[in-house]
């Protein structure tokens, strides 16, 4: 091992350089770097090439402690270990020795903070150590900030996230929380619970900003909320907790959504204070209000205004029941449709009785050819007496009758399905066709005739509609003269109300000399226009 040499020597106090083995070298006790990292690389670079850049070390103690390059010196040495020192080299790194620096703590932590920061990065929480460091040494931070060549701003935010826990600090090491970010959190610092909000799984400063954001607004809300609640208090005015699924499905309404018995508006300010009435506050980012709520309306006789899905116990059980209902109708009717399909095959499952639907069949299959979609081939086949493929190879007759058994098939899959409560597009041939099955003997069930007697006042509206509806558009709007004629073009007659005073004048003299003339010298005044003409004897 080559003996360290000095290449030059100067006073005390002057820094100079000096060739010196690693190995002999002391660590810094306050090491800002507490993690040397991976030094696979620098060794590799090191047992190539030698230690390029000087190491900066102060003599202290009888020894030398460095004070940057930590990690040049500690992959040096393991250099050495391995025997991969570049052949010929000596045993040393370069050194730049400072004695000036020896016993002034400040100088050497700063000068760690310089090298370190044009090197691999400190992490933040080292270089907040740092910065705590030199605040112990009596440093202010305008001559933290000064010395080291940084903002205050950012002296200060790395000071204040040594007192934010460990939370804050482990998403500054992992580049999740720039100092910067840290004075924003500052004003949670009380609130462990909202930093952990904050930090928890964001990936990046703008994650905590946005969650900073949610926060603050919370934290506005709350304090608003509490301001609210003691005045609200003070004012003799419950404040309740805001109800599951308010405001669209709970029992509680704003007193300004109710009317009374009458119809007329509540005064809000004359009930606020009574039993059964309460503040509730709601709101956000900063607009935080309270509204008078009515907790059980219809206990007091209110009625809603608007739209909502609340139900109260007795529309509950009212509409369990209605279900039941509709549920029993359901299937008595699904009962009658059995009985009722074998009515059908027993009246035209023949093909004798079939050749009485033919025509209708025929004219049904040219006018609605998709109707016949709705049949069920079992039907068909009860009704045909057969397989409804035989139609591949089938003649003239027995097309006949599968034409038949598809069209009784079609109608009862139609009736089925509206007894069913399903839409249908062809509802409108449910009344006829038990109209015609009545006709032809069948008996209606006791839920048929009810189901029946629904459809009748059903069709009966929808004609009404529609005759109210033909009226309306027989006449023709003008925008200029209003209904100007009918469909037929023929002009509405007009009442014309005569001025008080005014009387339609008499017949001139001369006009009625006029027309009585006429009528003597007329031919044939009661002549039969309607009469029969002669016989062709007569014509002459």
């Amino acid at each position: 091992m080559t003996a360290p040499t000095k290449t030059r020597r100067a006073k005390k106090s002057t820094p100079y350089l000096a060739q010196l083995d690693p190995r002999e070298l002391v660590a810094h006790p306050t090491n800002l770097r507490t993690q040397l990292g991976d030094l696979t690389e620098l060794r590799a670079s090191i047992a190539a090439s030698g230690v390029l850049q000087a190491l900066t070390v102060v003599p202290e103690d009888g020894g030398m402690r460095i004070v940057a390059g930590h990690r040049r010196a500690a992959a040096a040495a393991e250099a050495l270990e391995a025997g991969e020192w570049p052949d010929g080299a000596p045993h040393t790194v370069p050194c730049l020795v400072r004695p000036d620096m020896e016993g002034l703590a400040p100088a050497q932590v700063v000068a760690m903070l310089i090298e370190n920061d044009q090197r691999a990065d400190l992490t933040e929480s080292e270089r907040a150590n740092g910065y705590a460091q030199l605040e112990l040494f009596g440093l202010d931070v305008a001559e933290i900030a000064r010395r080291t060549g940084r903002t205050q701003v950012h002296v200060k935010s790395a000071l204040k996230l040594k007192t934010l826990g460990d939370v804050a600090t482990e998403a500054a090491d992992a580049g999740k929380l720039t100092l910067e970010d840290v004075a924003a959190l500052e004003q949670f610092e009380d609130d462990p619970k909202a930093m952990e909000r904050i930090l928890k799984g964001v990936e990046s400063g703008w994650g905590v900003r946005h969650r900073v954001q949610e926060e603050k607004r919370k934290r506005d809300d709350k304090s608003a909320t509490e301001t609210l609640t003691e005045e609200l208090t003070a004012a003799g005015v419950r404040v309740l907790k805001k109800p599951k699924d308010w405001p669209w499905n709970c029992a509680a309404c704003k007193v300004e959504d109710l009317v009374d018995a009458d119809d007329q508006p509540i005064d809000v300010e004359t009930v606020k204070t009574l039993e059964g009435f309460g503040a509730i506050i709601e709101g956000s980012y900063g607009n935080m209000r309270a509204v008078i709520v009515c907790e059980d309306p219809d206990a007091h006789g209110y009625k809603r205004t608007k739209w909502t899905q609340y139900k109260s116990p007795a529309q509950k059980v009212a509409e369990e029941l209605k279900k039941r209902e509709a549920e029993e109708r359901r299937q008595k009717l699904l009962d009658a449709g059995e009985v009722r399909r074998r009515f059908l095959v027993e009246k035209w499952g023949s093909a004798k009785a079939a050749k009485t639907l033919l025509v209708d069949a025929m004219r049904a299959a040219v006018v609605m050819p998709g109707f016949f979609d709705r049949c069920e081939e079992e039907m068909v086949a009860a009704l045909a007496g057969g397989d409804p493929r035989d139609g591949q190879t089938a003649g003239i007759d027995r097309l006949n009758r599968l034409l038949v058994a598809r069209f009784v098939a079609a109608h009862e899959g139609n009736t089925a399905t509206v007894a069913a409560g399903r839409y249908s597009n062809r509802e409108h041939l449910v009344l006829p066709w038990l109209n015609r099955l009545v006709a032809e003997g069948y008996e209606l069930s006791e839920a048929e005739k009810t189901w029946h007697a629904e459809l009748v006042d059903e069709e009966e509206e929808r004609r009404r509609a529609m005759e109210e509806e033909e009226a309306e558009q027989a006449l023709e709007y003008d925008e200029a003269e209003g209904y100007v004629e009918d469909a037929e073009g023929v002009r509405p007659i007009e009442d014309v109300q005569l001025p008080e005073g005014d009387v339609e004048p008499d017949a001139e003299p001369e006009e009625a000399e006029a027309e009585e003339a006429d009528a003597e010298t007329d031919p044939c005044p009661e002549a039969d226009l309607d009469a029969a003409e002669p016989d062709a004897k007569d014509s002459e």
